[in-house]
């Protein structure tokens, strides 16, 4: 099995060592600009770096962002994916007039305003929102802390051009389109993407398998690793 994981805003592929215990042969890639990696600015961009180094037949695992960057390999690259696991996704991020399930706009241009004035206030604030909904909520954000902080920075504009992602970002258009194999991993707790975006997912794709993990927030595969692991266990193989 080719298993591919791939993190989120603001994090580092580190955040999945405790799947890689359970899948010792699986990668966890960085996104564009992160962990010494070369920069691309656009949902479009990061996706076409991420293709050029996968093999065919992946089994492509995104969480957050990653999960949208993993929609849109899936959608451009077709032939690269045979299955599509996202975790804690959402087609869009942010509440708009025609889509209540996202959060306020005020929290990313919270963060795009802090980021430089203060990256370490920034990220812990973010990785906060992200323990939030857990009922494991203290150990998830010392996991979270403990992984990342002792990471290096991203390159410089990768965390704004991030945020501009999670921003502007509407996958609703796209996503209907999919064409392969798509599991949802989501927690009932999830506040960055709530449980209703991943509710819709599962309604607009057809065959789409919602699995909600109850007393999780927006990082399942900390607080619930083992339950997490097994559902990507049996998607990969199904």
């Amino acid at each position: 099995m080719k298993l591919v994981l791939l993190h989120g805003w603001g994090t580092h592929p580190v955040i999945w060592e405790p799947m890689l215990e359970f899948f010792p042969g699986a990668r966890a890639l960085p996104l564009p600009g992160y962990a010494g990696s070369e920069p691309a600015g656009t949902l479009e961009a990061m996706a076409a770096n991420l293709a050029a180094q996968l093999e065919a037949d992946t089994v492509l695992v995104g969480w957050s962002l990653g999960g949208q960057v993993a929609a849109r390999i899936a959608l451009d690259w077709p032939e690269k994916i045979s299955k599509l696991i996202l975790v804690a996704a959402t087609p869009c991020f942010v509440n708009r007039a025609d889509w209540p399930h996202g959060v306020a706009a005020e929290v990313f241009d919270q963060f795009a305003a802090s980021l430089a004035q203060d990256y370490a206030g920034t990220i812990r604030r973010f990785l906060s929102l992200q323990a939030q909904g857990s009922s494991e909520m203290r150990e998830v954000l010392a996991q979270l802390r403990r992984r990342l902080l002792d990471q290096a920075r991203p390159a410089g504009g990768v965390l704004e051009a991030g945020l501009e992602i999670l921003q502007g970002a509407d996958l609703r258009e796209s996503l209907p389109k999919l064409a392969k194999s798509l599991t949802l991993i989501h927690g009932s707790g999830d506040k960055l993407a709530p449980l209703a975006a991943a509710r819709w997912l599962s309604s607009a794709i057809p065959g789409a398998r919602l699995h909600v993990i109850e007393g999780a927030g927006h990082a399942p595969f900390l607080s619930h690793p083992r339950q997490v692991a097994e559902i990507i266990g049996s998607a990969a193989h199904g």
